[in-house]
């Protein structure tokens, strides 16, 4: 009778990161095969460039590993930590004006997986959610947050078209985003943060 090898059981994470923060390179690599394709496949749905994803991914677990002493050894998980970094790395892009937003309609092809129908999913959930939110707005305010937002009118521009003032421009904008933000922080998290990802984090 043949005898079967028996290989030694999978480490869980904890584990791998405690190897890790003491020396073992290897167990990052287990970390890394864990951890970039969940990354990659969030960062490409802010973005219709799969190379800038990849990059903002592949920086994500380059700045890890090059924080691993500000790490707790008894971390359970990487994840909460890359995906702060993550969340963080796509809002800067988006403040850099380097990152277009894939538009909803260039996302309706059939998926090529379930995770990406998944993703597909949140999207569709966290951009109707937003619709809601405007349309929680008066008429007047969603004219005037959406010449701001959309069209990247300046007040003056705005008061202009519209034949009222700054402040009062000013008062509508200031307005309508705690309008929108407070039905999105309703909705968790990813609502919120669905904001920052399409340039609405405050008022200038």
């Amino acid at each position: 009778m043949k005898l079967v090898e028996m290989l030694p059981p999978p480490k869980d994470e904890r584990e791998l990161i405690s190897l890790w923060k003491n020396g073992d390179e290897s167990a990052f690599n287990q970390l890394f095969k864990l951890h970039f394709h969940k990354l990659l496949r969030f960062a490409s749905r802010y973005t219709s460039d799969a190379e800038l994803a990849k990059e903002i991914a592949m920086d994500v677990m380059f700045r890890t590993w090059q924080k691993k002493e500000d790490l707790a050894e008894d971390r359970q998980s990487l994840e909460p930590f890359l995906f702060h970094l993550l969340k963080a790395a796509i809002v800067d892009q988006f403040r850099k004006k380097t990152l277009p937003l894939l538009p909803i309609e260039q996302m309706s092809s059939e998926p090529v997986s379930v995770e990406q129908a998944d993703d597909l999913v949140q999207y569709r959930e966290l951009n109707t959610l937003y619709q809601e939110s405007l349309n929680r707005l008066s008429p007047q305010r969603r004219l005037v947050f959406e010449m701001r937002q959309q069209q990247g009118m300046s007040y003056q521009e705005i008061a202009a078209e519209l034949e009222i003032s700054s402040k009062t421009v000013n008062r509508h904008l200031t307005d309508s985003f705690h309008t929108v933000r407070n039905f999105m922080r309703k909705n968790g998290e990813m609502a919120l943060f669905f904001l920052s990802t399409i340039g609405i984090s405050g008022f200038n």
